[in-house]
């Protein structure tokens, strides 16, 4: 008989019968780290990999999809958001411990002072969520009001804002080795051009799967909405509200 180290309750056999935890718990390890990341990769939540292929490949059709019922092959936008964004902050904590702050990329400056930048980046979910409702409502006023509502929209800006963290992956993966071979760190708003590219995408595939009028006027709109509350809440709403705190 063993104590589970979860719930406390006596069990015997390998799983406790009260909570289902192992009774035998392995020390945490880089050879545990490195197991629970490739199970991951190989034994992700059923939809997520194929979802982030196709968001890149037809991101209107894929949310399009998913608000209509075919839900079965996709990771939910929710989730699909915040496994993202929690891969992108292990990148930067791997890489800030790897080579040192603001190196590989350079992000002096762009939630505003240093340690309103560094609670910035390792609260990245709060700070999004906090521009997702706008974001959602311009889509929804310029794009989706005569089919979808408005919970509908913010389906799509979770899928895109993922697929936005999944692209700003790609784009510290790539810095690295440009660092190692050069020592040159690369400024981080260099990756709000494939920000704009992503989202004009996404939209453009949005509005030509609908009956509307002026799509191109439409995806311009949502561009410079989307990307203005972005720059206002990074360069000026955001540095304000933290400096409360700092």
């Amino acid at each position: 008989m063993s104590m589970c180290k979860n719930c406390g309750g006596i069990s015997s056999g390998p799983y406790c019968s009260h909570c289902g935890q192992k009774l035998v718990v392995e020390r945490i390890t880089i050879h545990y780290v490195w197991h629970a990341l490739l199970h991951f990769f190989t034994h992700a939540e059923h939809g997520f990999l194929y979802t982030s292929w196709e968001m890149l490949k037809q991101p209107g059709r894929i949310a399009i999809n998913f608000i209509e019922g075919k839900r079965k092959n996709y990771q939910t936008p929710v989730s699909y958001f915040l496994i993202w964004n929690g891969i992108y902050i292990l990148l930067l904590y791997i890489i800030e411990n790897s080579f040192g702050e603001n190196k590989a990329v350079d992000f002096t400056g762009y939630f505003g002072e240093s340690e309103k930048t560094k609670f910035a980046l390792s609260h990245l979910n709060i700070v999004l969520i906090a521009l997702l409702p706008f974001q959602a409502l311009y889509m929804y006023l310029l794009v989706l009001r005569e089919r979808y509502n408005y919970m509908e929209s913010l389906v799509i800006i979770f899928y895109a804002i993922g697929t936005v963290l999944m692209l700003q992956c790609v784009f510290v993966v790539l810095a690295v080795p440009v660092y190692l071979f050069s020592g040159f760190s690369i400024d981080i708003r260099y990756s709000d051009i494939v920000k704009i590219v992503f989202i004009s995408w996404l939209t453009f595939d949005l509005v030509k799967l609908l009956p509307l009028k002026y799509k191109v006027i439409r995806v311009v709109m949502v561009l410079i909405l989307t990307f203005g509350t972005f720059t206002l809440w990074r360069s000026f709403v955001y540095p304000s509200v933290a400096g409360l705190f700092f």
